[in-house]
């Protein structure tokens, strides 16, 4: 068995630590820092024991014939993590198909500010506590709401602002990133 190339078992392995990179990397306030402290020690223990496997089998003689094998396959499916990651698309994709949603939500917080949304799906993302958010430079109100998600930790989400651009938090321990249009991302992380 040592002496084959990784079968099937090892593909889905590694499909799912590439899909489960994606899905982190799918939200706007996922840093490059992040990918690379997730990604590059998995990926390299996975292409390591692959690699092995295949000289193993080169040395038997037992790896298939051709370039486009199944075996592979984690180099096909590695360079399309890396220009995904690259071009940040997991997040471009996941906020265009929720923006709609996310929209919805905040119509809702600014129909009643003082009621509590919550927690609920805007779009693909699971929006929790919706407030209003006064930005300290124009003084208009916007919508600022955090984003629970399985693969990232507290204190990441969204803020949407009609116009201006966002102040920081008051103790400096927030960032807020410009998406598109009326959107920001935040990332509010006390060790800062």
């Amino acid at each position: 068995m040592i002496n084959k190339p990784p079968g099937l078992p090892f593909l889905v392995v590694f499909s799912a630590a590439a899909a489960a990179l994606l899905a982190g990397a799918s939200h706007p306030s996922w840093s490059k820092l992040d990918a690379f402290l997730y990604g590059l020690p998995a990926g390299f223990l996975l292409l390591t024991y692959w690699a092995m496997r295949m000289a193993w089998a080169d040395h038997k003689g037992t790896v298939p014939d051709g370039v486009f094998t199944r075996s592979l396959m984690p180099c096909y499916i590695s360079a399309v993590v890396l220009l995904a990651l690259a071009t940040g698309a997991p997040s471009w994709v996941r906020f265009t198909i929720s923006e709609p949603g996310m929209e919805a939500y905040v119509r809702a917080v600014n129909e009643n500010p003082g009621h509590e949304q919550p927690c609920q799906w805007a779009g693909l993302y699971r929006a929790c506590d919706g407030t209003r958010h006064e930005n300290d430079s124009t003084g208009e109100g916007g919508v600022e709401f955090a984003v629970r998600d399985p693969f990232l930790p507290d204190g990441r989400g969204f803020l949407w602002l009609p116009s201006g651009e966002p102040g920081e938090y008051t103790d400096g321990d927030g960032h807020y990133t410009h998406l598109t249009g009326h959107w920001y991302s935040y990332r509010y992380d006390p060790s800062w």
